[in-house]
């Protein structure tokens, strides 16, 4: 019994001790079952976790990306275009048509952004997008989240300069309540020095 407010375009770092509840949260809100929250018609919501589920890790990128039921319909041009904004190109490190099973933690975390793209979320979940990534990838993850001007993101991560550089507001989970603070890691460890 908690009540959770976002804000369009707002940059949430979402904060607990381990077991508090933030992945469990992250994929409620994903899989609709948060009460009160707007349908999927309404707000689109995508988790973008670096997983590949094994099944498909034999799949090239490219149909990786295609084979999700929620892209019916999107062409492959489109995807291909999408893909090379993130860096998979043919004469890049990574390649659209390689399989996924070649890929480092940190290509697969562009490829769930890529996926999370082309779905045009209104909101990003993002868990742990720094985990595995060199520090010019996570400057690019940085310059993307902090590009989306109509996307909210709900971020778990235990880089706090990711959290100070891209947070516009924290939510803090304790004792199954959550409570918001505005501003970024260092604003709220200002306010929390027990934190």
């Amino acid at each position: 019994n908690t009540t959770m407010r976002l804000k369009r375009g707002a940059k949430y770092g979402l904060l607990g001790g381990n077991e508090s509840g933030k992945t469990t949260l992250m994929r409620a809100i994903a899989n609709g079952a948060v009460e009160g929250f707007p349908d999927p018609t309404v707000v689109r919501t995508v988790f973008v976790e670096a997983d590949i589920l094994g099944e498909l890790s034999h799949l090239s990128c490219v149909d990786y990306i295609l084979s999700d039921p929620r892209l019916a319909g999107s062409s492959r041009e489109e995807v291909l275009a999408v893909m090379a904004t993130v860096g998979f190109r043919d004469d890049g490190k990574a390649k659209p048509n390689h399989a996924v099973s070649t890929l480092s933690g940190g290509w697969r975390m562009k490829l769930a952004l890529a996926r999370a793209m082309l779905q045009r979320a209104d909101i990003l979940l993002l868990d742990e997008p720094t985990n595995h990534l060199d520090v010019i990838n996570v400057a690019w993850v940085k310059n993307y989240i902090n590009s989306l001007k109509n996307v909210t993101a709900i971020m778990v991560s235990h880089d706090s300069g990711f959290l100070n550089d891209c947070c516009t507001d924290i939510l803090q989970i304790e004792r199954l309540k959550l409570k918001s603070f505005k501003g970024n890691l260092n604003k709220f460890i200002e306010q929390n020095p027990e934190a």
